[in-house]
């Protein structure tokens, strides 16, 4: 694995997005974003992998953020605020989705506490206060608007595991979401489709969910830390496929083939699943690694530091 760009920046808060582009030619994230009164971040910025340089910057003040749909829309949701922020990339059109944290008690305010979008669908999950999901198709028709905002049609899913504190993962093909109610340990596959929920288990026995990955026999796969240990386990089984020592981040590419993880030198290990031996691993570790990002196309990795740097890499 060889570095090939290292790009620096100065910022008040750490990225809590992180990613690179369906397409694999950009790396997006709020990294180097400044602070605001409110502590939000106030841009998302995208690099081009191939030459390290900024290509754009978006102003787009938010909490948490993603994007969808080969970088059609950007998404974001705003603390204390029941809406999601809808910004088509390519027209720089703006609105706003409301009941994006929907409540079924009308004296509990639900707020959006997670947020998860599709690479390639424009399918978006939000999860909310008491343990409520939410799936929207950016592409239906509304239903009707709350005087400023936009009503769209959703897919709602109730956790019986109710939880301030959950998390949404969907799946590559857009067919699966899995919900994770952290403060009550417990994971949930539902079939986005159908609102069935498939499975119910314990978090304890496999770690906090960080990625899913589809294989080519059609396995679905997660990737998570539990116990100094990074693990790959069959989400509709529950069989651990590998146990290995190392930390978090920790991601997949999507087709399931590689794993990237941190080992306790701060080097990256990239890990070929398939047939069960390392890939390959970065060879420095100048700052503890706090996000990485492996490209759809598992061609590059992109990493943040704890120096604050971004640093892109040629796996292949």
């Amino acid at each position: 694995m060889k570095r090939i760009h290292t790009i620096s920046g100065k910022s008040d808060l750490k990225p809590n997005y992180f990613a690179i582009s369906a397409d694999s030619r950009n790396v997006i994230s709020n990294a180097h974003s400044n602070r605001s009164s409110k502590e939000q971040y106030e841009t998302v910025k995208f690099w081009d992998l191939l030459t390290g340089n900024l290509v754009k910057t978006v102003d787009f003040r938010h909490d948490c953020v993603n994007v969808t749909a080969y970088e059609t829309w950007l998404l974001g949701t705003v603390y204390n605020a029941d809406v999601i922020l809808r910004l088509n990339l390519g027209s720089d059109d703006f609105d706003l989705i409301v009941d994006a944290a929907p409540s079924h008690l009308p004296d509990l305010k639900s707020n959006v506490t997670s947020l998860a979008a599709s690479l390639y669908e424009p399918i978006i999950a939000c999860g909310a206060q008491p343990g409520e999901i939410a799936v929207y198709n950016l592409l239906a028709k509304p239903i009707g608007t709350d005087g400023y905002a936009k009503i769209l049609p959703a897919q709602q899913f109730i956790s019986e595991h109710s939880s301030s504190n959950s998390s949404v993962l969907i799946s590559p093909d857009s067919n699966f979401l899995l919900s994770q109610t952290l403060n009550r340990g417990f994971h949930q596959l539902w079939n986005i489709s159908t609102g069935e929920l498939i499975r119910t288990f314990n978090i304890s026995s496999f770690g906090l969910a960080e990625y899913l990955s589809i294989s080519h026999t059609g396995q679905l796969l997660a990737c998570g830390s539990f116990s100094e240990k990074i693990r790959v386990w069959d989400v509709y089984s529950g069989e651990i496929i590998y146990s290995l020592d190392g930390d978090l981040p920790a991601t997949m590419s999507i087709d399931g083939k590689l794993l990237a993880y941190c080992n306790c030198e701060m080097k990256i290990v990239v890990w070929d699943i398939e047939s069960n031996q390392e890939f390959c691993t970065s060879s420095e570790s100048s700052a503890k690694i706090e996000r990485i990002a492996l490209s759809p196309d598992g061609k590059w990795l992109a990493s943040y530091n704890q120096n604050q740097n971004i640093d892109i890499w040629s796996v292949l």
